[in-house]
C-alpha cells in the first residue's frame, strides 16, 4: 500500500532558501549558517518570553538540519514564533511548516461553498453568524422595510468603514456583527418591494464583506472570516450585484493569500474573471492587485510585476468616474493603488534581497504614503513600517530609523493583527541589522519601541 502523503519526508526548501537568503551576522559576505540561525532563534525566544525558563525550547544546528531535511514539520508554538521573526515572515506556511496530523481540517472553506454562494445556492440559515458577538436570539425585524431603512443601514456602514480605517478591525467587528445579524433577519423576514429588497440585500452584502474584512484584520479564526465573506457573496448574488460580489471575492482572495492558500485565492479570483466585461476599470485594477499579492506570496516575481503593470493600466483607464463608484471608489485614491501594489512588490523585494526591487518598492510605498489621509491611520502605519523594513534591510539605517518612528506614530490607536505581523517582521529586520556605532543607541530604542507597540496590538 502506498504511504499517505503526510508521512513522506521531503526537504523543506522554503525554510532552507529563507535561511540562505540572510547574511551571516559573523562572517561578512557569507550566508547565515544553521548554527547562526539556531543562535538567533534562541535570542528571539528569550526576547519574546523574558523571565521564563526556556531551556526546553532552545535549539541547535542539528535541529535546524532536521527542519530543512523535512524530518520535522511542526515545532512548538514558541519556536515557530521565533523562527518567523528571525526569518522575516508572517505565516508558518511561508517557511514550509504545517501540522502533519491527517485529522486536522484545512483552514480554508470547501471550494464548493464558495462556488455555491457565487451562484446564490448556499444552503442553511444565513442569520446564524459566527463569532462571539452575536446574540443568537430572535431579533425583531420590522414587518416591512422601505427606503429609509436602507439609507439608515448604509449610513451605519459608512461609520463602520471610518472606524476600520482609523482604528483597525479589532474595535469595530462586534458592532458590525450585531448590525449584520439584524440585517440578515430583515432580509429573510420583512416584506418589501422588489427594488428595495434587492438594494437591502446588496447593502447587507457590503456589510458582511466589511465584517469579514474586520475579522481578517483582527486575526480571528480563518473559518470566522470566511463565513462572513461567503455570506456576502451569497447576498450579492441574490441581489444580482455583480460589482459587490466581485469586491467580496477580492477580500476573500486577500485573506486566503495571507494565510498561505495562494492557489485557492487565485481560484476565487478566477470566478471574478467570468464577469470581467461587467467590471469597470477601477474594479479590474483592484482585482489585479489581489493577483499581484498572490503571486508575490508564491515568489513568482515575473507574474507579480506583470499584475502590477496591469493594475496601473486599468487604474489609468478608470478616469475620474471611479471616485463616485459606490463599490470601488475606495480604490480611486491613487495612494491606495500605489500602496496595495507596493505591498506586493515589498514581498518580492524582501524575498529576493534585490536592491533594484527594494528601491522600486520603497519609491512606490513612499508615493502611496504621501496620498494617505491622516485619518487612514492603519494604511499609513502599514505603509511606513514596510518602508522602514526595506530601508534598514538595504543598509540605509538613518532613513530607516526615521521611518520606524513615523510608522509607530501612525500606529498609535490602531488595533490590527496585520499591523502586528508587519511589526514583527520589522523586529526581525532590526534584530539582524548592523548599523554604524553612532546609531546603536537609536537602534536599541527603536527595537524597544517596536516591541512595546506589538504588545499593544490585538
Amino acid at each position: 500500500m502506498p504511504r499517505h502523503p503526510d508521512t513522506l519526508i521531503t526537504p523543506n526548501t522554503l525554510l532552507a532558501e529563507r535561511r540562505a537568503g540572510l547574511p551571516s551576522p559573523r562572517r561578512p559576505g557569507q550566508r547565515m549558517s544553521r548554527t547562526e540561525l539556531a543562535d538567533a532563534v534562541n535570542v528571539a525566544l528569550d526576547r519574546h518570553h523574558p523571565g521564563r525558563n526556556l531551556a526546553a525550547h532552545y535549539v541547535d544546528s542539528r535541529w535546524v538540519g532536521k527542519l530543512e531535511r523535512g524530518e520535522h514539520r511542526w515545532p512548538s508554538r514558541e519556536r515557530r514564533t521565533a523562527l518567523r521573526q528571525v526569518l522575516g515572515v508572517t505565516t508558518d506556511t511561508e517557511l514550509g511548516l504545517y501540522c502533519p496530523r491527517r485529522t486536522e481540517s484545512r483552514a480554508i472553506p470547501d471550494r464548493r461553498q464558495v462556488t455555491a454562494a457565487w451562484f446564490g445556492k448556499l444552503p442553511g440559515d444565513l442569520a446564524q453568524l459566527p463569532g462571539p458577538w452575536t446574540s443568537g436570539l430572535g431579533l425583531q425585524a420590522p414587518a416591512r422595510i422601505e427606503w429609509p431603512h436602507v439609507e439608515a443601514l448604509q449610513r451605519s456602514i459608512t461609520l463602520f468603514e471610518e472606524w476600520d480605517h482609523q482604528h483597525g478591525g479589532g474595535l469595530a467587528r462586534a458592532a458590525m456583527a450585531g448590525q449584520l445579524e439584524w440585517a440578515c433577519r430583515v432580509a429573510r423576514q420583512a416584506s418589501a418591494t422588489e427594488t428595495v429588497r434587492r438594494t437591502w440585500l446588496s447593502t447587507a452584502a457590503r456589510l458582511a464583506d466589511l465584517a469579514g474584512w474586520a475579522c481578517f484584520d483582527s486575526g480571528d479564526e480563518p473559518a470566522t472570516t470566511q463565513r462572513y465573506l461567503i455570506m456576502a457573496i451569497q447576498f450579492a448574488t441574490e441581489a444580482e450585484d455583480v460589482q459587490q460580489r466581485a469586491h467580496t471575492a477580492t477580500t476573500l482572495g486577500r485573506h486566503l493569500t495571507y494565510v498561505g492558500q495562494v492557489s485557492d485565492a487565485l481560484d476565487v479570483i478566477g470566478l471574478v474573471h467570468s464577469d470581467w466585461r461587467e467590471i469597470p476599470s477601477l474594479g479590474r485594477a483592484a482585482v489585479r492587485i489581489v493577483e499581484a499579492r498572490a503571486y508575490a506570496k508564491s515568489h513568482d516575481s515575473r507574474a507579480c510585476i506583470r499584475a502590477v503593470a496591469q493594475c496601473d493600466e486599468e487604474f489609468s483607464a478608470s478616469g475620474l468616474d471611479g471616485i463616485k463608484d459606490p463599490v470601488w471608489s475606495y480604490y480611486a485614491d491613487a495612494g491606495q493603488i500605489l500602496g496595495d501594489a507596493g505591498h506586493a512588490l515589498f514581498d518580492i523585494a524582501m524575498a529576493t534581497h534585490d536592491r533594484q526591487q527594494m528601491a522600486m518598492a520603497i519609491s512606490r510605498l513612499q508615493s502611496a504614503y504621501s496620498y494617505h489621509p491622516m485619518e487612514a491611520a492603519r494604511s499609513r502605519a502599514l505603509t511606513m513600517i514596510r518602508i522602514a523594513c526595506l530601508q534598514v534591510r538595504n543598509g540605509n539605517f538613518a532613513s530607516g530609523l526615521n521611518s520606524v518612528r513615523a510608522g509607530l506614530t501612525d500606529a498609535r490607536g490602531v488595533h490590527s493583527s496585520r499591523l502586528r505581523d508587519d511589526l514583527r517582521v520589522l523586529e526581525s529586520v532590526l534584530a539582524n541589522s548592523d548599523p554604524e556605532p553612532s546609531l546603536a543607541g537609536e537602534l536599541a530604542a527603536a527595537r524597544a519601541h517596536v516591541a512595546e507597540t506589538v504588545r499593544q496590538q490585538v
